[in-house]
């Protein structure tokens, strides 16, 4: 490989001392800071720890848009929700050519997660994916609210659970639900993602009551987001466990283009279901320039067995 093959591409952008950010991601980053400078300041610090191998790729040309998180393939995805003010994102952490194996282990030392931690049981998630085929191994995540809190969201190979998760909570068990990948926390606790073809409004709402004991704040805050519809197919889920399998909270989603007109609707809908510094948040995600392709990833909404609700969607910087 020749020298030139490191040439940085012409639209990545160079923090002094941090590493290198897309510039699309650094241009986000920018209008966070004018809502949430502190976090801002924690999120573009941490992306440019996670996404510094991406600068030595051997494939300097892909490296930058080769990802599966968004519809052009920037390594990152911010996300926005009702539910508080926080800058929250999702990332690529090796570059396209690293082996979808060796993912996992890079995002947790890119989040200063031990391997061998005993409450995440980390072990457990690498022996999953050992050997099988992935599609995209692993990402880093973090929230920077009142303070920071990571996550590692691991590929679930031919839709398994680990052996451990499968007894944990009958809803594991649903032949509704394709598991497509988890997001570990810290403590233990994790989140699946679910992909389900079949699933509509009275579906959901049972599943809501059965999981949450309730389910009026979810399909209430679900019908501001699309009123007088029914749930698009296919759509997706995700179940939140305590580490003892303990049902915390539930969310529905789907692409926003599937029931959107266009970003413009989809803003709009999002701009009368924010408020305070929340919506601040949303305007500082969506208000990049418009490059001609979607903007908004996944929509959806969520509820936790407190009774809380709210909207979230991911969004591609620009």
């Amino acid at each position: 490989m020749t020298h030139a093959a490191h040439v940085m591409p012409f639209d990545v952008m160079l923090f002094d001392g941090i590493g290198a950010l897309p510039a699309p991601v650094a241009a986000t980053l920018r209008r966070l800071r004018a809502v949430l400078p502190a976090q801002a300041d924690a999120a573009q610090a941490m992306l440019g720890r996670v996404l510094a191998p991406l600068a030595e790729s051997v494939w300097p040309e892909m490296a930058w848009r080769f990802s599966s998180l968004t519809n052009t393939g920037v390594p990152v995805e911010f996300a926005w929700t009702t539910r508080e003010a926080a800058v929250r994102w999702t990332a690529e952490v090796a570059a396209p050519e690293t082996d979808d194996g060796e993912r996992l282990a890079i995002a947790a030392r890119a989040l200063d997660w031990p391997v061998d931690s005993p409450s995440a049981d980390l072990a457990m998630w690498f022996e999953h994916q050992c050997d099988c085929r992935l599609k995209f191994g692993a990402w880093a995540s973090a929230r920077h609210g009142d303070g920071t809190a990571t996550k590692l969201y691991a590929d679930l190979p031919s839709g398994r659970l680990p052996a451990a998760w499968q007894g944990r909570h009958p809803v594991l068990h649903s032949t509704l639900l394709f598991w497509r990948m988890a997001g570990v926390n810290p403590d233990g606790s994790v989140e699946f993602y679910a992909r389900t073809h079949d699933l509509d409004l009275s579906g959901l709402a049972a599943l809501a009551h059965t999981l949450l004991g309730d389910a009026a704040p979810m399909m209430n805050r679900l019908a501001a987001l699309m009123p007088g519809c029914d749930l698009p197919r296919p759509s997706g889920l995700s179940v939140a466990l305590s580490a003892n399998g303990e049902p915390r909270a539930l969310t529905w989603f789907t692409f926003a283009k599937a029931i959107y007109r266009d970003d413009a609707q989809v803003a709009a809908v999002l701009r009368g279901v924010g408020s305070g510094v929340s919506a601040q948040v949303y305007e500082a995600l969506s208000s990049g320039p418009d490059d001609g392709r979607w903007r908004h990833g996944m929509v959806g909404v969520g509820a936790d067995i407190a009774g809380n609700a709210w909207v979230q969607c991911g969004v591609r910087p620009t």
